[in-house]
């Protein structure tokens, strides 16, 4: 007997992407190709987190490391017999069925995140809840955000960060001159869209050559467990990388790279998934030494600082956005007020939502899950700002003050410009 064909969509979200605290309505469709009987059929909307991993201990045991969050829960039935105690039998007629639905997601909810070790997902199941046999099930998963605004951070992230790096490679009556690698970043908030300005200056006066200089983006997932004991799993990934040419002894040079932040969750301390983001510079000193780096931690946010260049504050309204359409600007700007405390104006809505290119799109089929009809293939959406063409890539003024770490050496050789090669970003 063929199954029932089932069908969610959302109601001016074609997407399937919400902010936490924003109410989702949507419809279920359902085509029967023949009467059956069934003793219900539901809804169940779940946003929960999860992490596992296994590590093999020293008397070669292995332990299993988990654990789980609930962070939203929804069940609308749609068909049941007289009594939610009953197992009575109702049947489930031949032909096209259609049932809409609506939830209000907690404010509270994280963003949706896929990683090697966990996730934050966030999905709709239809259940036929049949007699004397395997429920079946029809499964999506859809994407949620919680904003992250820049605006609200303290420390405030529109300052210049410089750090440097001294080191000499030998010691005693050998100790050469030091290799100085300085790093500056203009702010340290941003948002996915955004070129992060990366300016390094390496005076190289040790004995030993530089044979490449690499300029990164790199994302921190730290999974962590609470079953059976309290245990972490780092993972790092990198986003955006420049490769540059190298210096050789008793020179110096100058590099300057903007970085493309691709669409990534924002940053996030809290839950049994944390991710935070950093630029790390690798000078790779040629032989057997340590390769001097300096790591300059960032924040990825869903809402840009406020002092941005007019030409990349542009951003599109509700009714320009086609994931956004439906959605009031009543709706938004009470979220604002309640979530964010600040007014739609302030509000810079994204002009799009987009998969992040570091993550396949997954199977969302649970272990469990014995009879499906189906589950769509899901990678989460972030948003994403598209900012005017040669706009400044940061909001700090070119007066901004900068936070130094130690005070730099002045070069003895003017610095210059390197062309490189990347992975990404404008050159």
């Amino acid at each position: 007997m063929a199954p029932p064909v089932c069908d969610i969509s959302f109601e001016d979200n074609s997407h399937g992407v919400f902010l936490a605290g924003q109410t989702i309505v949507g419809q279920v469709d359902i085509q029967v190709p023949k009467a059956k009987k069934v003793r219900s059929v539901y809804l169940r909307l779940t946003g929960q987190g999860s992490c596992k991993w296994a590590e093999t201990r020293e008397t070669g045991s292995s332990a299993v490391f988990s654990s789980r969050e609930e962070y939203a829960a929804h069940t609308v039935v749609f068909l049941s017999g007289s009594s939610s105690e009953s197992s009575e039998e109702v049947e489930l007629g031949e032909g096209s069925h259609r049932y809409r639905f609506s939830y209000r997601l907690p404010p509270e909810c994280p963003t949706s995140f896929e990683g090697d070790f966990g996730y934050v997902r966030y999905t709709i199941r239809i259940v036929f809840e049949r007699p004397w046999k395997y429920d079946l099930t029809y499964k999506i998963a859809f994407t949620v955000v919680q904003q992250l605004d820049l605006n609200r951070i303290s420390p405030p992230l529109n300052e210049a960060i410089v750090k440097e790096n001294m080191r000499q490679f030998s010691c005693g009556p050998c100790r050469s001159a030091p290799m100085i690698m300085t790093v500056c970043v203009p702010m340290t908030g941003y948002v996915p869209g955004q070129l992060v300005r990366v300016t390094v200056d390496i005076m190289n006066k040790s004995r030993k050559d530089i044979s490449e200089v690499k300029l990164k983006l790199r994302r921190q997932v730290k999974y962590l467990s609470q079953s059976p004991s309290e245990r972490s799993k780092t993972v790092f990934c990198t986003l955006v990388k420049y490769q540059c040419s190298g210096v050789d002894r008793d020179r110096s040079a100058g590099y300057e790279r903007r970085l493309l932040i691709p669409p990534e969750p924002p940053t996030r301390s809290s839950t049994i998934i944390r991710i935070e983001y950093f630029i790390e510079i690798i000078a790779k000193v040629v032989g057997l030494h340590a390769s001097p780096r300096v790591k300059i931690p960032i924040t990825i946010g869903t809402v840009p600082l406020a002092n941005l260049n007019k030409s990349q504050e542009q951003s599109s309204v509700v009714d320009g956005n086609p994931l956004l359409r439906g959605v009031s600007t009543t709706s938004v700007s009470n979220l604002a007020t309640q979530h964010m405390a600040s007014s739609l104006q302030s509000l810079k809505m994204p002009h799009s939502f987009e998969e992040s290119p570091s993550r396949a799109a997954i199977d969302i089929q649970e272990d469990d899950e014995q009879q499906t009809l189906g589950a769509k293939p899901f990678a989460p959406r972030y948003p994403v700002y598209k900012f005017g063409e040669g706009a400044p890539s940061t909001a700090a003024s070119t007066t901004a003050t900068a936070k130094l770490t130690t005070t730099p050496t002045t070069p003895t050789e003017m610095t210059k410009i390197e062309p490189v090669k990347g992975s990404n970003g404008v050159s």
